[in-house]
């Protein structure tokens, strides 16, 4: 594949506590009218993602029989609205192609970890606040509030849950384990105890920073969702590239693919460039994928928001989107150039390099077709 010519603007990142949302005039229902009638050309995507691994965990199988076992014993049969949220969401596949060379133990905790993860964002896409704190009060059967319900309730939910994952991953100054704000937030302790075994104190700390960076940009999301509102193309970007969760993945890198970078590798702006170009590939394609099912809900996502900032019509904007993609996987690849460089002739050391950098490769491959 050719290398794109034209280069992408900066993004800005979400701080660990976004700034407020600025007012605006931006009308959902504006956009709506615009792209209803439009006809979106898809091309086949494959061949963004054709020069990286398309691979299956040869624990597939076994995943699929423990996840449903768990899904199971931890979700109350009464709550089959939440065992059916698990089952749709597919973690076997999910775990099995992001991750194809992971252990069976490391597959398993983020397979719980996803598990988590995705409960979670339905609780607070929902905008579902649990009727009670107690771990008997299940987020399924709680009662959706309006839109304009104030933004800290949500704020609450995430810094209860936080609480939570900061005992769970062994470094809270907590001496007994905090209430859950929701029933099947008690999910994490599933991972944490896995986490806690396997991964040093600075990798937990690092996780942990960057599921607060999805809890904390989600709520400027949520505040865009319950105005009604758009929000411009440079600030959707700056909370996107935290609700998308993937950020909390890359901290987890070093884990899921058993070799820790030596510091100065870890900590190189060449790490750095591919977190964040993994991040955007991923929203970009997750954007454009579903579409369909935005047009339907909030329109909170990249398409309309470029629509309403620029006028462009449909089928241009997909366009400037697959030159994101392009660029994006040509900066990964190239940051992967660089590190292996960096490792010398030091076999070993390149070989950890590489197991560190081939998950990047197959989470974009694995969140295609997942998707």
């Amino acid at each position: 594949m050719a290398a794109a010519t034209t280069s992408l603007p900066p993004v800005s990142l979400p701080p660990s506590l976004p700034a407020p949302v600025t007012a605006s005039a931006n009308s959902v229902e504006t956009v709506r009218r615009q792209l209803k009638g439009q006809t979106l050309r898809l091309p086949n995507l494959f061949g963004y993602y054709s020069q990286w691994p398309s691979e299956i965990s040869p624990h597939y199988e076994h995943l699929k029989t423990v996840i449903e076992a768990k899904i199971q014993e931890w979700i109350d049969p009464s709550d089959e609205l939440v065992r059916l949220k698990a089952r749709k969401v597919n973690l076997p596949l999910f775990s099995a192609i992001w991750y194809p060379r992971s252990s069976l133990p490391r597959l398993l905790t983020m397979s719980w970890f996803s598990m988590w993860l995705f409960l979670w964002d339905d609780v607070i896409e929902d905008t579902a606040i649990p009727s009670s704190s107690s771990s008997s009060s299940s987020s399924s059967s709680s009662s959706s509030p309006s839109p304009s319900q104030p933004q800290s309730k949500i704020t609450t939910l995430h810094d209860r849950a936080l609480s939570y994952v900061e005992y769970h991953l062994g470094l809270s100054p907590l001496t007994q384990e905090p209430k859950t704000p929701t029933k099947y937030c008690t999910l994490f302790r599933h991972a944490g105890v896995e986490l806690q075994k396997d991964c040093t104190v600075r990798e937990r700390r690092d996780f942990y920073v960057e599921v607060e960076r999805y809890m904390r940009a989600v709520e400027v999301e949520s505040e865009w969702v319950g105005r009604k509102e758009l929000p411009g193309v440079e600030e959707y970007w700056g909370h996107r590239m935290g609700t998308s969760s993937v950020y909390t993945y890359c901290a987890l890198g070093e884990y899921m693919g058993a070799a820790r970078l030596p510091v100065e590798m870890r900590e190189s702006e060449e790490v750095r460039v591919m977190w964040d170009e993994l991040n955007r590939h991923i929203v970009t394609m997750n954007d454009i994928v579903s579409l369909k099912k935005e047009l339907n809900k909030s329109l909170h996502s990249l398409i309309p928001v470029i629509v309403h900032e620029t006028g462009a019509d449909l089928n241009s904007v997909v366009v400037s989107l697959l030159e994101i993609l392009q660029v994006s996987g040509d900066r990964i690849n190239k940051s992967a150039e660089k590190l292996l460089a960096m490792a010398g002739d030091d076999d070993e050391l390149r070989k950890k390099v590489l197991d560190y950098i081939v998950p990047y490769w197959t989470n974009m491959t694995g969140s295609y077709w997942w998707s």
